[in-house]
């Protein structure tokens, strides 16, 4: 028996709820989550890769060559792939949320902190959930998986005291920490697919979407950037549901729905964070600090 807002249910309705719960998150997920990684074609365009055909060509031919090795990957090495995903999931939420004017290393607590509330917290208050998707995941036994993922959450576990710490010290961090206390609290009470969804569609991908379209404004014509990112998302909902259709027979609705929303996400989140977290952000956020430096040469910063 559980309570939902303050409703009793029994324990069959409770299953029925969790199944709606689920599926209405891993709708989410694809609908308004995914949208932000289709935005790496406006990208691609913005940093010199529609100069030609031939260059987006090539772009595109890496980026999916990417996505296809990562699964193939995974099939090979699931469980590895997986922790492997987590780890690098860690590191794209967190320096999506991490502050830019941070020296380097207050910059990494931050990251880590960010990052594994959303990977290792989830994984960690809602076991039984977290568990039965990462069997899924795996196409078997998680002992080994849950070996690794608690021994990198007893890493986190003091990075996040000193991010606490560092907070209370630092004013810049007052807003971060205010979000990051909330964030914790939503991943010990909601289930996890539930605390995902909210996360991933509401902090990580607006914020991704707002500073990308800061960032593209002065080189890409917003119509332009809106269709390419229409264009990608389309094209991968479409290869998503080829892959759903064929998994779905010998697997079922809920297990082949886990795979391709996941190991998918897996494939697209390698050539994404490399493109953002390696050569877009980076980039841009030197430029940045080049122009404030010029606005102020002695302090660094605009006055």
């Amino acid at each position: 028996m559980a309570i939902y807002k303050g409703i009793i249910v029994t324990p069959m309705e409770d299953d029925h709820m969790m199944d709606m719960m689920t599926v209405i998150a891993l709708l989410a997920v694809v609908i308004i989550g995914l949208p932000h990684g289709a935005m790496d074609g406006a990208v691609a365009i913005s940093m010199g890769y529609g100069q030609s055909i031939w260059r987006m060509a090539s772009f595109l031919v890496i980026y999916i060559g990417i996505a296809i090795m990562v699964i193939g990957v995974w099939l090979w090495l699931p469980p590895y792939s997986l922790f492997a995903f987590l780890l690098l999931s860690i590191w794209h939420f967190g320096r999506g949320d991490s502050l830019s004017n941070l020296p380097p290393l207050p910059r990494y607590i931050q990251t880590i902190s960010h990052g594994g509330l959303v990977v290792l917290g989830i994984s960690q208050c809602d076991k039984a959930m977290a568990d039965q998707v990462f069997q899924w995941l795996v196409f078997g036994d998680t002992a080994m998986l849950w070996v690794c993922i608690d021994v990198a959450t007893w890493i986190w576990i003091p990075v996040a005291a000193i991010y606490i710490c560092l907070g209370l010290m630092d004013n810049r961090l007052h807003g971060r920490i205010a979000e990051w206390l909330v964030l914790a609290v939503m991943v010990y009470t909601l289930p996890a697919l539930v605390a995902f969804a909210v996360y991933f569609c509401l902090i990580h991908t607006i914020r991704h979407m707002y500073r990308v379209m800061m960032m593209l404004r002065h080189m890409l014509a917003p119509r332009m950037a809106v269709g390419l990112t229409v264009l990608f998302t389309l094209a991968s909902w479409a290869g998503g549901a080829m892959v759903y259709m064929a998994l779905l027979p010998s697997q079922g609705a809920m297990p082949a729905s886990m795979m391709v929303v996941f190991i998918g996400l897996a494939a697209l989140t390698v050539p994404h964070s490399l493109l953002i977290d390696s050569l877009f952000r980076p980039r841009f956020e030197y430029d940045a600090q080049e122009q404030n430096t010029s606005h102020n040469p002695i302090e660094g910063r605009h006055v």
